[in-house]
């Protein structure tokens, strides 16, 4: 996994040349609604790592939205254009983030992480604040 500092680096020199940890799953008493939260919470953590990052080059840093047409979902933003949520599907036991962005705001990249099995809400918080930062996910 690439290290809050390298994508820094990484985005610092697209700024500078303009060009077009694994856990057991949760346990099964656990509700989807409770492994999200924890999500959220890891996420929010993850966040202020790579800001830390970001901060020492003096990059724009990652914002979390509220917006009150999103409630119940996590929003953040990188910049003024790259836009992710992470949503809750309880029905398909998944979380969905999807990054969207320019040109007209349509969606770029989406990951689904479905829980049980070898779910780590580690690794899921980790691949959506670095799916932000690249604009992608792995």
């Amino acid at each position: 996994m690439t290290g809050y500092g390298d994508l820094a680096d990484k985005l610092n020199t697209r700024r500078s040349n303009p060009q077009p940890a694994h856990a057991d799953g949760p346990a099964p008493q656990i509700s989807a609604a409770e492994v999200y939260e924890h999500v959220k919470l890891l996420v929010g953590r993850e966040v202020d790592k790579a800001n830390v990052e970001l901060r020492k080059r003096q990059l724009a840093t990652i914002e979390r939205v509220f917006l009150p047409s999103y409630r119940g979902k996590l929003c953040l933003t990188y910049g003024s254009e790259l836009f992710c949520t992470v949503a809750l599907d309880e029905t398909k036991k998944q979380i969905s983030a999807a990054i969207t962005g320019p040109p007209h705001g349509s969606e770029i990249a989406r990951k689904d992480f479905t829980l049980g099995g070898d779910f780590s809400p580690e690794k899921a918080s980790i691949e959506i604040v670095s799916g932000l930062l690249e604009g992608a996910f792995s």
